[in-house]
Order: C-alpha cells, then sequence, then structure tokens
C-alpha cells in the first residue's frame, strides 16, 4: 500500500491483517495529534512499514501481542519528537528494525519488554548485510531490553541519549555487536538483575567487529556497568565512560576479552 502525503492521524492495525506493507516512498508524514495514542499501532502480524516520518502522539510505532505475538518489519523511518517512546514491543512482540533515525524522543528510542524480541540493525542472520539505525538524542536510553525479552543489536550508530546507551534489565538478554555507542547520559552499556550482553559476533554469518566509542566522545558513565547477578563476555573493544572501561559488583559475571 502506497501513501502519500501529510496526515494527521493514529493508524491502528488490527490482529486479523497479515502480511501487508506500508510504503511512505520517503515522502509520507503522519503527526498524532495528543499524547495518549501511538502514531502506527500493530497487533497484526508480517507487517513491513517504511519509509514515512512520524512525530507526536505516544510512541511513533507500537507493536503489542495478541494471542501470538505482533511481527513488522519498521524500515528507513525518521521517528521524532513522540511522547514515550520511538519504537515500543510488548506482549511477546517481533521486531525487525532497519534504516531508521530515532531522535528527540521524550524517553527511551527503542524499548523492548515483556518476552518481546528484535534484531535492531540487520534483518536476518543469513543475509549479513547491515542496515545502521541512527539513535540519538533521546530523553532516555537509547535501546532498553527488560521483563525475560531479547535483542541482537548491530551495525548501529547509538549516541547523546539521556540514559545508557544499550540498558539490559530483568531477565533479559541481548547481543551487542559492531555498533557506535558515544556520548551517552549514563553508560555505553548497562546490564543489571540477572540480564546480559555478549559481546562478540559468533556462529552465522553475520560477522561483526567489536562496539567502538570515540575517545572525543565518551558516555558519561562507565563503558560496561555491571550489576545485580548480571554478566557481559566477549571483547570490550574501545567501550568506555569518563569514569572508566568497566565496572561490575560482586554478583556479576565477568568474561569480557581485549580481543
Amino acid at each position: 500500500m502506497l501513501v502519500s502525503g501529510t496526515c494527521s492521524e493514529n493508524l491502528a492495525i488490527s490482529s486479523e491483517v497479515v502480511r501487508i506493507t506500508l510504503d511512505g516512498q520517503g515522502k509520507a508524514v503522519i503527526r498524532a495529534p495528543g499524547t495518549t495514542a501511538d502514531a502506527i499501532f500493530i497487533r497484526g502480524k508480517d507487517i513491513t512499514v517504511k519509509g514515512f516520518t512520524l512525530t507526536g502522539g505516544r510512541d511513533g510505532i507500537h507493536l503489542s501481542g495478541a494471542a501470538a505475538g505482533a511481527s513488522a518489519i519498521i524500515d528507513g523511518n525518521t521517528i521524532q519528537r513522540t511522547g514515550r517512546y520511538g519504537i515500543h514491543l510488548d506482549g511477546g512482540s517481533v521486531g525487525r528494525i532497519v534504516n531508521n533515525r530515532i531522535e528527540n524522543i521524550a524517553n527511551v528510542g527503542i524499548d523492548i519488554t515483556e518476552n518481546s524480541h528484535a534484531r535492531i540493525g540487520f534483518l536476518l542472520p543469513s543475509r549479513p548485510e547491515p542496515g545502521p539505525n541512527a539513535i540519538r538524542n533521546n530523553g532516555s536510553h537509547g535501546i532498553a531490553v527488560s521483563r525475560g525479552s531479547g535483542a541482537w543489536i548491530a551495525n548501529n550508530t547509538i549516541a547523546d541519549n539521556r540514559g545508557s546507551g544499550v540498558f539490559v534489565n530483568r531477565n533479559s538478554q541481548a547481543d551487542v555487536v559492531g555498533n557506535i555507542i558515544n556520548g551517552n547520559g549514563g553508560d555505553g552499556i548497562t546490564a543489571s538483575h540477572n540480564s546480559g550482553v555478549n559481546l562478540r559476533s559468533e556462529g552465522t554469518p553475520l560477522r561483526q567487529g567489536p562496539n567502538q566509542t570515540d575517545p572525543t566522545a565518551k558516555n558519561a558513565g562507565f563503558g560496561i556497568k555491571c550489576s545485580i547477578g548480571g554478566y557481559a563476555e566477549g571483547p570490550l573493544g574501545t567501550l568506555t565512560g569518563t569514569q572508566g572501561a568497566t565496572e561490575f559488583d560482586n554478583s556479576c559475571v565477568n568474561r569480557l576479552s581485549l580481543s
């Protein structure tokens, strides 16, 4: 479905809708009114949203699981100035998120929670072509993964967010490889409350190098911080912060390496 022009509305895609593409052709704009409804709210499966500029509303794009979970490819959009999250997955949803600009969001840029899963920066491990997102200048973390959720985060620029670049919390796990993580107000990566991060690219054709921090744009906390039963393993890369490269409390497992 091709979409053009500028719309002031909130778009909802019901759980009965399967395998449709909404194509804004790089020109369509949705300016969602108010702060209680999302610009695009998806309960359907195998939905593709590409080529839009989304502003306003509660979340730019919100996937929420119905009986079997919502799923979508989110490709090549600009998402700005929403009232809560740029992209939000909950209720067992699955998202593949590539080639987007997510910036100036009130809270978290990409929020993944409640047993949801996302690939951020590529579509499929068997097709290793990168699709980097720029996740910048948001009011809290760049990416948050929480409450039994998982994410594979590769190839992105995650910079100048007020919280941590990547925040993994409450029994969640993330593979974080090949990203540029600069100038965030918290840590480059935070793992806490029985959550962990793997920093090693392994097991698929998606071969990425370590994460990097520009030494002139350090994160405000640590490169990696771990607390309350978390873990981190794999190469540290050049991740760092103004307080140092790493901090692990006594409950954490530190399996970081320099290469």
